[in-house]
């Protein structure tokens, strides 16, 4: 018998609820009426939040009759995993192609941070709209998240270590990788809640324009790989 001490609780993924669930459809007709009321419920949001988008504006915009709704998703609630899983899936190749637009090669770590800096926050003010309903409902209900979300989300942050890590010797940290991974998250934590919540009180605090905001967090980014930690 094992020690109740060496025991290991096993932690699953909680199963994603009812309300979440979405129907994939098995035809061709079933996927251009699930994409149009993606397409409807993404254009909505440019102009209002989630909450106050309702189901019957989602057909009406869409097009497509109440029953065809019903019978894709289970609420209104579950539109959100399905619009999130179809911009996670679009996100790593949207990512590699800006990056693909910088000539690397020819920069030097201050010119590559800022560069890295104009993509990163370029992920954020496109479709603003879209991304900041899909940022709230990652934070508010994490359980209807798709399982692979983490793994797929580092191979996101590979790309951008990268560009960064040929730039090895003039970075002052011991391991290059971890830091550039850790300044990539500083740049996009601090870039996220100001280009999608800046209305909120924490962000209003420190006021600054968009070109402001940027040139901050290239210097934050240069500075912190090229001094490194204080001793």
């Amino acid at each position: 018998m094992i020690p109740r001490s060496e025991t290991k609780t096993v932690r699953r993924h909680p199963p994603v609820g009812a309300r979440w669930r979405c129907i994939a459809p098995a035809q061709r007709r079933g996927h251009e009426t699930i994409e149009r009321f993606a397409i409807a419920t993404e254009t909505l949001l440019r102009t209002r939040p989630f909450e106050e988008i309702s189901i019957q504006d989602v057909v009406r915009h869409a097009g497509r009759p109440i029953g065809s709704f019903y019978a894709r998703f289970a609420s209104k609630e579950a539109l959100l995993p399905f619009l999130y899983q179809r911009y996670h899936e679009d996100l790593e190749p949207r990512f590699t192609a800006r990056l693909a637009r910088v000539a690397w090669d020819g920069l030097d770590l201050r010119e590559a941070t800022a560069a890295l800096v104009d993509v990163l926050i370029s992920q954020y003010t496109e479709r603003r709209w879209l991304v900041r309903a899909l940022a709230l409902f990652t934070r508010n209900r994490p359980e209807a998240l798709p399982e692979d979300l983490v793994e797929r989300r580092r191979q996101v942050f590979d790309h951008a270590v990268r560009v960064l890590i040929r730039h090895r010797p003039c970075i002052a940290h011991d391991d290059a990788d971890a830091a550039i991974r850790f300044g990539v998250y500083v740049v996009c934590a601090v870039a996220r809640e100001k280009l999608l919540f800046g209305e909120a009180p924490h962000s209003r605090v420190t006021p600054m324009s968009r070109k402001t905001l940027r040139d901050q967090l290239v210097r934050t980014l240069h500075s912190y790989l090229v001094h490194g930690q204080s001793r």
